[in-house]
């Protein structure tokens, strides 16, 4: 992978092509000040074709969005079966980085070019730091997390809706305290940490025989 330049993408491009992620859109509406803070730490990458962007057993500290291209999913370097596949306006690596887990899978580079954008979770890992995002803005970081792996939790009881973890899923609680506060992005934090645990749950079991829902 390589970073972009501004001739390749100028500043104006790059927003209309992150207006279609929802956390980016919402901080374009809601606080400007904060999507040009987002926009200056996130790393906007290209990858050529057949590209392995991440490796099996790579860190996983950082967040992708894939915002152009499509993505092949492997087990590993050298496997040649694709497990899964990601789209253009999808995230992947929720889990792992999460977690802090390895990647346990390759992304290899699925047509000519990819343009991806990745956020690094020290930005915002540290719930009490507010000196660069605002709560607000945190809070929707990890609003999105949770979304994203609850997403694919459902997915999974679609594949295997008898599977026992079922009533896992249904005994995660939600958060009904006041919103915007520090109560919930402490509470969405754990939740986060809890569905990751029980999606690494699911994937063990999925491995078996379905797709691989996060890497």
């Amino acid at each position: 992978m390589r970073r972009i330049t501004r001739e390749e993408y100028p500043i104006d491009t790059l927003q209309r092509i992150v207006n279609g992620v929802t956390f980016f859109k919402d901080l374009i509406h809601s606080d400007p000040t904060q999507f040009e803070l987002l926009m200056s730490v996130t790393q906007f990458v290209t990858a050529d074709q057949d590209e392995i962007i991440l490796h099996h057993g790579d860190d996983a500290n950082v967040l992708y969005f894939l915002l152009k291209g499509q993505l092949a999913v492997l087990a590993d370097d050298d496997s040649g079966d694709v497990i899964n596949e990601i789209n253009a306006g999808e995230m992947f690596g929720v889990m792992a980085m999460v977690l802090n887990f390895k990647r346990s899978a390759s992304i290899k580079v699925n047509g000519r070019t990819a343009l991806l954008a990745g956020i690094d979770y020290q930005h915002f890992n540290d719930l009490d730091d507010f000196t660069l995002f605002t709560l607000r803005t945190k809070i929707s970081f990890f609003r999105m997390l949770t979304n994203n792996i609850r997403w694919n939790l459902e997915r999974n009881k679609m594949q295997l809706p008898d599977h026992p973890l079922v009533s896992k899923v249904r005994t995660l609680p939600l958060y009904t305290g006041e919103k915007n506060t520090l109560e919930e992005l402490h509470a969405l934090h754990h939740q986060a940490h809890a569905l990751s645990e029980l999606l690494c749950e699911w994937n063990d079991a999925m491995n078996d025989g379905g797709e691989w829902q996060e890497y």
